[in-house]
Order: C-alpha cells, then structure tokens, then sequence
C-alpha cells in the first residue's frame, strides 16, 4: 500500500511538472539554431569595433541567417560610438563595411538590402542603407 502511494504521488508529480513547465521544453525544441554569430562575422564585427572605437556590434536578424525564407535586410548596429555632427561624415565607412560585408560575409541571396546604424553616444542614430546589387565586389 505505502509503494502504491509513493509511485501515484511521483507520477502526479511528474504529470504536474511536465503541465507546468513543458513550454520551456516546446520553446528550447523550437528556437533556430543558427542564431550565432559565424567566424566571418566575428572577424569582421572585431575590426569595425577597433576602427570605429564602438563599445559594441552586433546584427539582426538573429536567427535565419543561413537559410532565410523571405528577402530581407542585412542590418549591422555599431553601439556608442562618438559621431561627427555631419550626417555624411560616417557615410564613406558605411559602405565601406557594405562592401566588406558583400564581399567576405557569403549571405544568402535573400539578403537584398545592407543597413548600417551608428548608435551615437552625444547625438541621434545615424542610418545608413544599400542596395546590395549596386554595391561592387
């Protein structure tokens, strides 16, 4: 009688647990897997960190890189970094990284559109945009 009690409570407790907390197991099975950053990435992410003396980089989308299903944007965002007052004086370093990453990243064809976004420590973001079929490899 004891047994019974014990494997009856030890299953309730299991049915219970699994009832409670199964999302986080649903979750973890479909969250996409491709969401790290790439050794290409990292390289690149490092050097435009140092020119730009950026405190962070980063990109999004965060997940589907490798195999997106729709034609998207390619966005890299350079965190705290110290802007000109000119809106153009960042420019010429946008494209320059647009073509880097044209160039060296190998991204899906979906990819159409490159945008980099200087988050400014003393001023607004600055965005720049780029087609990626007008950019030169």
């Amino acid at each position: 009688m004891k047994k019974k009690i014990i494997i009856t409570a030890i299953i309730s407790l299991l049915i219970f647990l699994v009832y409670r907390y199964g999302f986080v197991l649903v979750f973890w099975l479909s969250t996409p897997g491709d969401g790290e950053l790439r050794p290409e990435e990292i390289r690149l992410f490092n050097s435009i960190k140092s020119t730009s003396k950026a405190q962070d980089v980063w990109r999004e989308p965060k997940y589907d890189i490798i195999n997106p299903k729709d034609t998207c944007t390619y966005r890299i965002i350079i965190y705290k970094v110290k802007c000109n007052s000119k809106k153009d004086s960042l420019k010429p370093e946008a494209l320059k990284i647009a073509n880097e990453v044209n160039r060296k990243m190998n991204l899906d064809k979906n990819f159409v559109r490159y945008e980099i976004v200087y988050q400014c420590n003393d001023m607004q973001s600055q965005w720049f945009g780029f087609n990626r079929k007008e950019l030169k490899y």
